[in-house]
């Protein structure tokens, strides 16, 4: 496949119709247990199992060095080290827990995210790994343990103006953490990434303890490698935080460094239930040749339909269940 071609191929797996009716009907697959969920979920991923994922550009990371190492240990799932990395290629390396705030569409979803990972090595595979501990959105979402989930953020800004300010404003809607802050990113420049974190550790994304019962479920994204080759430098004196009350003393008060990509960045990712295992450059650049987007099935709504046939069969029947209990007492 044409490299050249690969942004655009992915724009083709997102459909705007069939993602607003996925956000519209998802409210009504929330009745359903857990576990019919997964399985349906799983099913469809069989069928289909890539998703076109594009971050939008000024996707913004404040990447934090961890001092309490053993709170961080808890928050990685079994069979993960906590495992210092680089951010840059010149950076001195640290153990590092990052908060990547986006705004995304995809073939499931469309809005902001603020999603908050430890970065640490996979033991089986000694992939350096991201995992997500937890993540607040403006949009729905699907994780193990809670399921589909409705949008869990009260407010959810990420936008940047004309003087090149960036505003982010996350705020969960239990109030039990904000992260609100400004930065300008005006006269910065690109410098390189390291890749082990931004290249392989794309290539192995799991769930902490706190969203999956079940493991990591480790998912892999596919990409041109040039997309995580280089980003913005921020500097410290940039940036003005307001606020940021997640996890209280698991890291340091300030960023150790802070990246801004300031173009679109365009994945395949595994669609929930689905693994391609990649493990190195050489294996992602030969799933992304084998893709053709033409042959691609994308993402439908009929799935999401089954839930709610299902869901509505399952609520009648536990309905009449329980009044016929009611009436035999």
């Amino acid at each position: 496949m044409n490299k050249d071609n690969f942004a655009k191929g992915v724009e083709k797996l997102i459909d705007p119709i069939s993602v607003g009716s996925i956000h519209f009907i998802q409210q009504f697959n929330q009745l359903l247990p857990k576990s019919i969920q997964k399985k349906l979920m799983d099913s469809q991923a069989e069928k289909i199992p890539n998703m076109g994922f594009v971050v939008e550009p000024y996707s913004f990371f404040l990447c934090y060095e961890i001092t309490n190492l053993t709170e961080a240990k808890s928050l990685l799932p079994k069979g993960f080290e906590l495992v210092k990395t680089r951010i840059f290629t010149d950076d001195e390396p640290k153990y590092y827990a990052i908060f990547g705030c986006i705004r995304a569409h995809t073939s499931a979803f469309w809005g902001v995210r603020n999603e908050f990972y430890i970065i640490a090595e996979d033991q089986k595979t000694n992939l350096l790994s991201w995992i997500i501990v937890d993540y607040d959105t403006s949009t729905i979402s699907y994780d193990d343990k809670h399921g589909l989930r409705s949008p869990n953020a009260s407010q959810a800004i990420v936008t940047i103006d004309y003087n090149g300010t960036l505003f982010v404003d996350i705020q969960n809607k239990d109030n039990k953490r904000k992260l609100i802050f400004s930065a300008n990113i005006e006269n910065t420049k690109m410098k390189n990434l390291d890749q082990r974190l931004w290249l392989e550790g794309n290539l192995s994304i799991g769930y902490g303890p706190n969203l999956s019962e079940q493991g990591p479920k480790i998912f892999s994204l596919k990409f041109d490698p040039k997309d995580v080759e280089k980003a913005l430098k921020i500097p410290a004196e940039n940036l003005i935080i307001d606020t940021n009350s997640w996890y209280p003393g698991l890291f340091e008060n300030n960023p150790s460094q802070i990246i801004c990509f300031p173009y679109a960045q365009h994945f395949v990712s595994d669609s929930p239930g689905f693994a391609s295992k990649l493990n190195n450059e050489e294996e992602l650049n030969a799933a992304t040749s084998n893709l053709d987007f033409d042959k691609i099935k994308v993402l439908s709504t009929k799935p999401f339909m089954s839930m709610i046939i299902v869901g509505t069969i399952f609520s009648f029947v536990l309905t009449v269940t329980l009044l016929l209990l009611w009436l035999l007492k």
